[in-house]
């Protein structure tokens, strides 16, 4: 016993660094009894921590299990029952579904032997759970029946309790909602009474997970916000991220970034700590679609790319194809065409390797209920030996009948395993058809991605020559698509009407004549083109949207299908690229569409292209007019600048004259006319006033004249009048 203890502590010291997630507690106080404990107690404290374990280290669970079972098996006790029930739940937590079913089924038997009904009702519990996991629900509802009978007539509330959580999630499973809360609530209510804080947390996340289901996202909140509050007092990390994550989700939800922010880096800080690598890649996505919500798309993507590497470590698909969902439309909404051509091609890729995995799963599944039948014919088998050996009088007979039902059990599983072998090649015929249509599809995006990179180094889309580029884009698309006809119309509002820059016909390999159709020739079409960014009529005659066309356009050109995909320049819709098939009705893929979506793209880069270059072109033209404009100017100021220069040197020259040549006669006038004045003539006086007046006008306009040209200001006529007034009558004023 000392040794086997012994090697037990080795065990717990080696795994005890990994306990992070658990109660711990709880666990180090089952660790520290474990060494000094009694073998009936050492009993109870190995199953307890390999329920502990079960569900984060389940290979450590399984040891303490197994180790419970041997010691129980020494003891000879009534209660190992147990110590399966706690293996199978290791082996079911780590997936080996088939050895799980071996124990639970083995606890079953013992348990219904020894009249342990506690342990009795928990192997159902098991056994409705792994079945409704596999699929088996008929099998699933009969166990979880049974054990919530069980529990309830030996009145034991936790077991209750689990199995109305079994049978909520059996609801749950197949969508009977209201069923499944109501075994949810009465679970929940058991586990407030019992007080067991852990269980009571694992109850909350489950109603909140299910009120997420019935979109109904403020309970979903409580339940959730409930679970947190009480992971946080037993410190359960599990429990406590998991919750983190489901109430971050609720927020998002419900559109409160903020906290649901806050809550997700405290749910990714716990998952880290605790190192369980189950909850972090769902973490980690929560963490980015906060950031893509609000458009901090670098951290979105950081934490996108954290996701696919954290899950393709676990092997876990469906979150890393929510990531490469989530990084392809943020590649996209950063214009990052080549990233998120390569995002979306692993999204499409990883989506249909889990269609695949499905399929491979559903075969599982069935090989799982074929192996169960098996066993459970094999356990018929020594039930019906079990019965021979104790009714020995009855030997011979019970030999014959023996012999019948082990001949009736062989041919019909036979017959079954024939039938499942016929099953199996019909769904592997439709596997491989699955797998060639896949391949063909991928093939075909690789054909649109390569055309795609011949249209992004297409030197005419470059340069801006959008007539040529336009001839390039439609006899591309028609040979990428290997349709008849492509054609790219411009959209005119103010004409209402639409017009072809460029059609190509594969068949005739030519190029059509421009073509116009007015709105009032099909008004349901151009009604659909304004509210619709693509139109997809694989029967385009009997198209209510594209049936306008049939009569004088559809039969005359015998065309069939249609679709059409718009493109916009500033914000307002441009035109549409036109894709036709003649002949025959044509079905247009996902990959057709997608394709036509990308060139309608690249069309309205071409012409962004063309109408940058224009805009270039028209600012050279305006530099070169400002130049010009600047050269003449230069040659006019100059020029005025000589005039000016002359006039000057003219009006100096009339100063001169003014002020010297012609003032200097008019001043001795005027001092003859005082010598005459003195003589004192009556008769002349009046005419030497008159002779005076006159003079001095003259003097004040020679002096205005000679002022204003010496002072460089301008003279007017008006001026001139006032000074030779003033100087006739000194009181005139101005």
């Amino acid at each position: 016993m000392v040794r086997y203890l012994a090697l037990l502590m080795l065990f717990i010291i080696c795994t005890g660094h990994f306990a992070n997630g658990q109660n711990m507690t709880f666990v180090k106080k089952l660790r520290r009894e474990l060494p000094n404990a009694k073998e009936p107690q050492a009993f109870l404290i190995l199953n307890d921590l390999a329920w502990e374990y079960r569900v984060a280290y389940p290979d450590s669970g399984i040891y303490y299990g197994q180790s419970a079972l041997v010691l129980g098996q020494k003891l000879k006790r009534e209660d190992l029952a147990r110590s399966m029930n706690m293996i199978g739940l290791c082996y079911y937590h780590k997936g080996d579904n088939l050895v799980a079913y071996e124990y639970f089924s083995q606890a079953l038997k013992t348990a219904e032997a020894n009249n342990d009904q506690l342990n009795f009702g928990h192997a159902n519990n098991n056994l409705g759970r792994l079945f409704m996991e596999q699929g088996v629900r008929q099998k699933a509802h009969t166990y979880l029946s049974n054990a919530m009978n069980t529990f309830k007539s030996i009145n034991d509330s936790s077991g209750l309790a689990y199995s109305l959580q079994g049978l909520g999630g059996y609801y749950k499973s197949t969508n009977e909602l209201a069923l499944s809360e109501k075994n949810y609530l009465e679970a929940y209510a058991i586990r407030l009474a019992l007080g067991n804080t852990r269980e009571i947390a694992v109850a909350q996340t489950q109603l909140g997970k299910l009120y997420m289901v019935q979109r109904n996202p403020q309970l979903a909140m409580k339940y959730f916000l409930k679970g947190d509050s009480t992971a946080n007092v037993i410190g359960d990390r599990i429990v406590l991220s998991e919750c983190k994550v489901n109430l971050a989700q609720s927020l998002i939800a419900n559109g409160d970034l903020s906290k649901a922010e806050t809550i997700a880096f405290d749910a990714v800080h716990h998952v880290e700590q605790s190192k369980n690598m189950r909850i972090l890649p769902e973490a980690y996505l929560t963490m980015g679609q906060i950031y893509h919500r609000r458009g901090d798309l670098e951290k979105a993507k950081h934490y996108f790319t954290q996701t696919i590497d954290v899950s393709r470590a676990r092997r876990d698909l469906n979150t890393r194809l929510e990531a490469y969902f989530f990084l392809w439309q943020a590649d996209r909404l950063k214009q990052q065409q080549e990233n998120a051509f390569k995002n979306y091609s692993a999204y499409m890729t990883l989506k249909d390797s889990i269609r695949t995995l499905e399929a491979a799963q559903r075969e599982a599944q069935l090989q799982f209920h074929l192996e169960i039948e098996r066993k459970e014919a094999e356990n018929e088998i020594l039930k019906v030996q079990e019965q021979r050996k104790s009714a020995v009088i009855f030997i011979l007979v019970l030999i014959v009948l023996s012999a019948a039902v082990i001949l009736f059990l062989l041919i019909r599983t036979k017959k079954r395993i024939l039938r499942v072998n016929h099953l199996l090649e019909d769904r592997n015929g439709v596997i491989k058809k699955m797998n060639h249509a896949l391949e063909e599809r991928n093939n075909t995006l690789e054909d649109h991605m390569t055309a795609l990179v011949q249209f992004s180094k297409s030197r005419s889309i470059s340069i801006g020559n959008l007539s040529r580029a336009a001839r390039d884009i439609v006899s591309i698309t028609a040979k990428q698509l290997k349709t008849s006809q492509v054609s790219i119309w411009i959209y005119h509002e103010e004409n209402m009407s639409i017009q072809t820059i460029a059609c190509y016909n594969r068949e005739k390999d030519q190029f059509l004549d421009p073509a116009i159709l007015f709105f009032d020739d099909a008004p349901a079409y151009f009604d659909a083109v304004k509210k619709q960014h693509t139109i997809v009529a694989d029967d385009a005659r009997n198209n209510p949207i594209t049936k306008e066309f049939t009569e004088h356009y559809f039969i005359p050109n015998n065309i069939y299908s249609l679709m059409d995909v718009t493109f916009f320049l500033d914000g307002k819709l441009k035109g549409l690229l036109c894709c036709e098939h003649q002949h025959e009705i044509r079905v247009w893929t996902a990959e057709d569409r997608l394709f036509c979506r990308s060139v309608a793209d690249i069309i309205t880069l071409s012409f962004r292209t063309a109408q940058r270059l224009e805009y270039e072109m028209h600012i050279k033209e305006q530099n070169r007019q400002i130049a010009s404009m600047n050269e003449d100017l230069e040659e006019r100021v100059q020029q005025r600048t000589q005039e000016l220069e002359a006039q000057n040197k003219k009006l100096a020259e009339y100063a001169f004259i003014n002020s010297h040549l012609l003032r200097a006669p008019l001043s001795r006038i005027l001092g003859l006319i005082n010598v005459i004045d003195q003589e004192h003539n009556p008769k002349e006086t009046e005419l030497i006033g008159l002779l005076r007046r006159s003079g001095n006008e003259l003097d004040e306009i020679i002096k205005k004249i000679t002022e204003t040209l010496n002072e460089g200001e301008y003279l007017s006529v008006e001026e001139l009048r006032r000074a030779a007034a003033s100087a006739i009558d000194p009181k005139t004023t101005g």
